[in-house]
């Protein structure tokens, strides 16, 4: 009887000792709230849309405030640039920090963006100042862009400037041609009794 009464309190102790860390558990799976009707997408660009060498990516937000990471206010949180990623985003799980998983904890709405040429899916996740999701996620629709190689026009206007620097470079350093003035002549000390005297001069004619 003592065994299994011993048993008994050993178990209800053990339940005990686990209650805070199930609760804590509990309250990080349910992450912070979300605003109502708040919404996450893109300005720019648009889905589908092709675009050349860096570009701007512009974050739109709804119902709800940007602020830097590490801010607690409420309703407010900050951005994160899903680059080709298809997990699904769960509510109080933590956002990843990797060249997948870009953090934008200043505050930005926007930012320069450089990918490799070829087809790429981004997505925008509102994250709070934890970096956790909120509760639902706030996540934007997912869109496909196009990055295509730098514009042939704007390589061509950087070649014709450089050809054009070149060009100038040159001519600075060129010597000044020499200017040849005729040899002095007995005729050319004569005056002239026709008018063909000029043509002699410089023909040598007689």
């Amino acid at each position: 009887m003592l065994r299994t009464s011993s048993g008994r309190l050993c178990v209800v102790f053990m339940s005990l000792a686990l209650l805070p860390s199930l609760s804590s558990s509990a309250s990080w799976a349910k992450g912070t709230k979300a605003a109502k009707d708040a919404r996450v997408y893109f300005i720019s660009p648009a889905d589908g849309e092709t675009v050349s060498g860096p570009f701007i990516c512009r974050f739109g937000l709804r119902n709800m405030g940007v602020t830097h990471a590490g801010d607690d206010f409420a309703g407010s949180g900050h951005h994160h640039l899903l680059v080709d990623v298809d997990e699904t985003m769960q509510a109080g799980e933590p956002i990843p920090r990797d060249k997948k998983h870009i953090h934008y904890a200043a505050g930005e709405t926007e930012a320069r963006i450089e990918l490799p040429p070829g087809k790429h899916t981004l997505q925008l996740v509102l994250g709070d100042t934890k970096h956790l999701n909120f509760d639902p996620p706030l996540v934007s629709e997912k869109i496909m862009i196009t990055v295509g190689k730098p514009n042939g026009s704007e390589e061509a206007r950087a070649t014709r400037g450089t050809s054009e620097r070149r060009r100038i470079l040159e001519r600075a350093a060129a010597p000044e041609p020499l200017q040849l003035q005729p040899a002095v002549t007995p005729e050319m000390t004569k005056s002239p009794e026709s008018s063909d005297f000029i043509s002699r001069v410089f023909t040598g004619s007689k």
